[in-house]
């Protein structure tokens, strides 16, 4: 008889759990199909304000996808194929490059098609557009967040492990293993997705909030890294001719890892140019997200964004050598053209 009330009592606080997980469910897709709106009309205004100009983002989108796919993809055989270039450091340009590849296939080349369809809807005065909420903007936005800050947040990853290299010296192999950078590189990425559905889940402009975030923390971290490397670089600029008499060995890893700091510090100058822009344009939206030009210049950075995700795989084999190499070997392949002489 003691165990009939007991299993009543289980029953409700289950059925209790059920209605109130029914509920949450019911008010996160709600909240995703009012974001969902909210975006298409922005693009609706937008075309409406700048037609023109949202058809040359379209373009322009649509055409750096297809760079960045080619790209990345000749950058990921390359570090596939890389020897000499340090496991870790090969890992984070994997993820990098992955990522870049992800948003080019992703998020750039569906918002080049939407923006397309749009601006074709409204010249033709069709304004039927249900068929882009609330699953197929959703989709993008999650993927663009997500991916995006994969993206940001491994150029940070990178910039720390430099720094690591070049203040470590040789405890830097000891200290920085790569099944450490894989488990980084994981919550990396788990940290992105959560980012991103966080981002659907908030209505907005507090959503915006989720963006700053990420960004500033980004901006902050990469930037103090940098100044940090740039005082570690000119304090052994003394040191390297004596390093190179006494200790040959261990002056070679430095200037390795001087040079790699250096490379990674071109990856940093377009990352800051392709990025600052966005943090500005958020923090105005924050203040006032009822501008056209705010939500326009927001428009705007968010393809500078992008095209990060094509200038990368440039700098990759402009900066490192063999990765040239390895580029320039794979091209020639497949355009079967064979080294005279």
């Amino acid at each position: 008889m003691i165990f009939f009330p007991l299993q009543l009592i289980i029953l409700h606080n289950n059925q209790n759990e059920t209605h109130l997980l029914r509920q949450f469910g019911i008010i996160i897709r709600i909240m995703v199909v009012q974001l969902c709106n909210l975006k298409l009309k922005e693009y609706m205004a937008l075309v409406h304000f700048k037609g023109t100009l949202m058809l040359g983002f379209s373009v322009l989108n649509l055409t750096f996808s297809i760079v960045a796919t080619l790209g990345n993809l000749l950058v990921i055989r390359a570090l596939w194929k890389a020897s000499s270039m340090p496991a870790t450091l090969k890992n984070l340009f994997l993820s990098l490059a992955v990522s870049d590849l992800a948003v080019a296939l992703i998020p750039q080349l569906v918002l080049g098609v939407n923006i397309a369809v749009i601006v074709q809807m409204v010249a033709s005065e069709n304004y039927n557009f249900d068929v882009f909420c609330p699953v197929f903007l959703t989709i993008y936005l999650f993927f663009i967040i997500s991916l995006v800050s994969a993206s940001y947040l491994t150029v940070t990853a990178i910039a720390v492990d430099r720094f690591l290299a070049i203040s470590l010296h040789l405890r830097y192999q000891e200290l920085v293993t790569s099944k450490r950078v894989n488990m980084s590189l994981v919550c990396l990425w788990l940290t992105s997705a959560i980012a991103a559905s966080i981002f659907l889940s908030i209505p907005e402009p507090h959503n915006l909030t989720v963006v700053a975030v990420i960004e500033f923390y980004g901006l902050l971290v990469t930037t103090v890294v940098y100044v940090h490397i740039y005082r570690v670089v000119r304090h052994h600029q003394n040191q390297i001719l004596t390093q190179c008499q006494l200790y040959n060995d261990q002056a070679m890893e430095v200037l390795k890892a001087k040079k790699s700091a250096l490379n990674s510090l071109c990856v940093y100058i377009f990352f800051i140019a392709c990025y600052v822009p966005n943090s500005c344009t958020t923090i105005l939206l924050l203040i006032n997200n009822s501008s056209m030009s705010f939500i326009l210049a927001n428009h705007v950075s968010v393809f500078l964004i992008l095209l990060n995700s094509s200038l990368n795989p440039f700098l990759y084999c402009w900066r490192y050598r063999e990765l040239r190499r390895n580029v320039k070997v794979t091209v020639k392949k497949i355009l079967r053209i064979t080294d005279s002489g």
